[in-house]
């Protein structure tokens, strides 16, 4: 499918869902201000959402906050979990388009100018480690290869949703279409991306995947068992929750 291109400039809300970030919080916001203001957009606002941090991650955010007003700190007031955090950010956000990063920015920033290109024609582009094209440096562990394996071949089992990489954390979207979508999602924790896409499928959403360059960090808050079996019990959850 040839999506249509159209220049820049738009306004962009990137909103950063943090739980105990206090160690890399602060360098990230840097990094992430002066990419987003090299970038020709016409404006742009970056939303943290404090996870119910037990750490300085939120005074940090105000610190940073304090010297740069496009920065704004939100707090998960239901809920608790990836999805509770990126929900509440989305809500928040303000402007044309919506980008959602992980606190590491293992999505490289650079291909941000491109993805809002391409959000002319569609309702969401998705970053995909998966897709020819995509680096990702290092190379994930055998045994978080193997989860998310297992995670995208429920995926695909279970629910109509048929993305090469659902959880990749480099999502940007339409602001209009993904609030009132993002607002009757169910899901808390880290599935929540599942029961998005579907819902945004759902009513009609053109959606693009376009492969990315991923720094893989190697120290993720996510336990293989643990988080895998509570991610694969949210994904039964959410496909109850979208049928009909």
């Amino acid at each position: 499918m040839v999506v249509a291109m159209s220049p820049l400039p738009m306004s962009l809300s990137v909103v950063v869902p943090c739980f105990d970030e206090e160690r890399r919080v602060g360098a990230s916001l840097e990094q992430l201000c002066a990419a987003l203001a090299a970038m020709p957009l016409a404006s742009w606002e970056v939303l943290v959402v404090d996870d119910h941090s037990t750490d300085g991650t939120a005074a940090i955010v105000e610190a940073v906050a304090a010297g740069r007003p496009q920065v704004r700190l939100a707090r998960t007031r239901t809920g608790k979990g990836k999805g509770a955090a990126v929900r509440t950010g989305v809500l928040a956000a303000v402007n044309d388009a919506v980008l959602v990063v992980d606190a590491d920015l293992a999505g490289d920033l650079g291909a941000v100018p491109a993805m809002c290109e391409l959000l002319v024609g569609a309702d969401a582009v998705l970053g995909s480690r998966l897709l020819p094209g995509a680096v990702v440096e290092p190379a994930r562990s055998l045994a978080r290869r193997g989860a998310a394996m297992v995670f995208r071949t429920m995926v695909r089992l279970t629910t109509p949703l048929r993305v090469s990489d659902p959880q990749c954390g480099f999502k940007l979207f339409r602001r209009e279409m993904v609030q009132r979508e993002i607002a009757q999602v169910n899901t808390d924790g880290y599935a929540y991306e599942v029961e998005l896409l579907m819902r945004l499928i759902r009513a009609g959403a053109v959606v693009v995947e376009v492969p990315v360059r991923w720094r893989e960090g190697r120290d993720s808050k996510v336990r293989v068992t643990s988080d895998g079996l509570q991610m694969l019990r949210e994904l039964w959850a959410a496909r109850k929750l979208t049928d009909g």
